[in-house]
């Protein structure tokens, strides 16, 4: 097995620690984005379940005899 220069080396590492950072920037701001969605369709869920817990037309009180 050849043994790479100190310099390839010290590339390889630093080529590597620039893709590791990308890829936590780029999964931390789609995980963000997730986030607000989910949230998003919770308000949405909970919105709807109220609206069908209130009766559109209540009925009317009734009339004593």
């Amino acid at each position: 097995m050849a043994t790479l220069p100190s310099t390839e080396i010290a590339y390889r590492v630093l080529r590597l620690e620039q893709q590791l950072e990308s890829y936590q920037r780029l999964h931390a701001e789609e995980l963000e984005q997730m986030r607000r969605t989910l949230e998003e369709i919770k308000n949405q869920v909970l919105a709807l379940a109220l609206q069908n817990a209130t009766p559109a037309n209540p009925a009317p009180p009734e009339t004593q005899a």
